[in-house]
């Protein structure tokens, strides 16, 4: 049994359905994200989980009990929200406190607690500072640690690094992770950014139009997206339409604007298909070598890799390198492009 399992769950505000028959079943200690665009639907996924909004249809289990209509203070849940929401007028260490002082936890306990989740978050010699003398990601440990010393069985976070610049982000995503490891809570990540649910889920659920599009570990959706939609939200991808002009065992030859791709796969011959393959994927060779020639368009250098953009009879493709530490092909020259077979996918509508 699951320790956290949403059945069949539906949110609708008047005649929009903002979640629609969302499954999910979460096991003890998992850590996975819900990841979509804006209104996609996830945040108030979140909301339902946390007790804060009640589903249209559907139930929501904890730890084998139906909490579906249950109220927010008997989930026994831990909650980071986007804006930190600490207490200005109390320190640190008050403020990590607060909720044990609010179940009754005795002075004493309480302080070994806050002392210990303040040494987790490394932010112990911190504890006597107000939250307007940190930094944004301080501010964030201790959300964070706020949510953790009360030891819930579910922590929830909802969007917890999007105010911090991209460094601070990184780091605090590596940060987070390795303290989930250690507390071994269940987490719930909401989260539009691709790299950051990538960087830290044990699972995706990917989400659209307020249903689930994939659902997966983060190599394998990235490596087989199963739809266009999935494909391009995970990362960029170059598409092909073509024509299935041969199929031959699980491999079919694809007319791509008079350009022949052999792609894995099955399609019927004649069917109209969408390939695609990301650029990454790609590599440059000599002219008159690749799958087919392209002249370099743009150049750009981006530290840890190049990013390209060719123009091709396939039409604009998207290539990157990795900074191998020497130059590379630039702008206007001619260059072979090519790819692993097992690189292009058959994409489905999504």
């Amino acid at each position: 049994m699951s320790f956290l399992s949403l059945k069949n769950v539906s949110k609708q505000y008047g005649d929009s359905l903002a979640v629609q028959d969302f499954n999910l079943n979460v096991e003890k200690g998992e850590f996975i994200s819900l990841l979509g665009p804006s209104g996609c639907g996830k945040t108030t996924t979140l909301n339902m989980i946390a007790g804060f909004e009640e589903p249209t249809t559907g139930t929501i289990e904890i730890s084998g009990k139906d909490m579906t209509y249950a109220a927010p203070n008997t989930r026994d849940i831990g909650i980071v929200f986007q804006s930190y929401a600490l207490f200005p007028h109390m320190t640190v260490a008050e403020n990590v406190g607060f909720g044990l002082e609010m179940r009754r936890v005795g002075k004493e306990e309480r302080r070994q607690r806050v002392l210990e989740t303040l040494e987790l978050v490394r932010l112990t010699q911190f504890a006597d500072r107000f939250p307007k003398a940190l930094s944004g990601g301080q501010r964030q440990r201790v959300a964070l640690a706020r949510a953790i010393v009360i030891k819930p069985q579910l922590l929830l976070l909802d969007e917890p690094l999007s105010a911090l610049d991209a460094k601070i982000r990184e780091r605090m995503q590596i940060e987070l992770r390795n303290i989930q490891h250690e507390v071994g809570v269940t987490t719930i990540l909401v989260t539009h950014d691709q790299a950051e649910a990538m960087a830290m889920s044990d699972r995706i659920a990917v989400m659209n139009f307020g249903r689930m599009a994939r659902l997966g570990a983060p190599f394998e959706i990235y490596e087989q997206p199963g739809d266009l939609f999935t494909s391009n939200f995970l990362g960029s991808t170059n598409m092909f339409d073509g024509e299935v002009s041969e199929q031959a065992g699980d491999v079919v030859m694809v007319n791509c604007s008079g350009v022949e791709l052999s792609v894995q796969g099955n399609a019927a011959k004649g069917s109209k298909i969408t390939v695609g393959v990301r650029p990454e994927k790609i590599a440059l060779v000599e002219a008159g070598l690749g799958l087919i020639d392209a002249k370099i368009k743009t150049r750009i250098f981006m530290g840890t890799r190049w990013a390209y953009q060719l123009e091709s009879s396939l039409g604009t493709l998207d290539v990157t390198l990795q900074n191998a530490g020497h130059e590379v092909a630039g702008e206007g020259v001619i260059v072979g492009v090519t790819w692993p077979r097992h690189a292009i996918r058959i994409f489905a509508e999504g």
